[in-house]
């Protein structure tokens, strides 16, 4: 469990989790106070900006407790997909 949260790869994702969270909300709340002040196009990015950081927190959760050997797994390439030879063309 600690490795979970405290690996290298854990802390890089808390950081670029709170950057990125706390940007998003930062620009949510400018977009509502533009919208109080009448810009009518604001209200939709008042509402687009925090769902963008919810977005954010659920990739970093994904991220967080994603298996790092099933990822490799995944990421693994099957043997059908290796070219053997050019395929491109016909003999």
């Amino acid at each position: 469990m600690r490795t979970r949260w405290l690996s290298r790869r854990a802390i890089v994702f808390h950081v670029e989790f709170v950057v990125l969270a706390s940007g998003c909300l930062a620009a949510g709340w400018w977009q509502v106070t533009r919208a109080l002040a009448g810009n009518g196009l604001s209200w939709f990015y008042s509402f687009e900006w925090p769902i963008l950081a919810v977005l954010g927190a659920w990739g970093w959760w994904h991220l967080i407790h994603e298996d790092p050997e099933v990822y490799r797994a995944r990421k693994q390439r099957p043997p059908e997909w290796e070219l053997h030879g050019d395929s491109t063309t016909e003999h």
